[in-house]
C-alpha cells in the first residue's frame, strides 16, 4: 500500500487503471487494474501482488479482450 507519493509528497488513492506495457516488442493494455494514484501529480504505484500478476501474465499472454491499432508518429517530423 502507497498512501504517499514518492515524487511529490502528496495522498494517495486506489483506482482501477489502465497499465501499459512493452512485452517485447508488442504494446499492451491491461484493463481494471489496482493502483495507487498521486492526486497530485497523477504517478502511479502498483502492489507487489499486483505486479507480480502482471508480470504472470507477461511470461503466459491470456486471450486478448480486443484488439487495437495504434498510430506512432516521430517526433518533430511535418504533418
Amino acid at each position: 500500500m502507497v498512501t504517499k507519493c514518492f515524487q511529490c509528497g502528496n495522498p494517495t488513492v486506489k483506482k482501477l487503471v489502465v497499465a501499459e506495457n512493452w512485452w517485447g516488442d508488442t504494446f499492451t493494455m491491461v484493463e481494471n487494474v489496482p493502483a495507487w494514484i498521486c492526486e497530485n501529480c497523477g504517478e502511479q504505484y502498483f502492489d507487489a501482488e499486483v505486479v507480480k500478476e502482471l508480470d504472470k501474465m507477461k511470461e503466459k499472454p491470456p486471450q486478448a479482450k480486443r484488439v487495437m491499432q495504434v498510430p506512432v508518429y516521430v517526433y518533430g517530423q511535418p504533418a
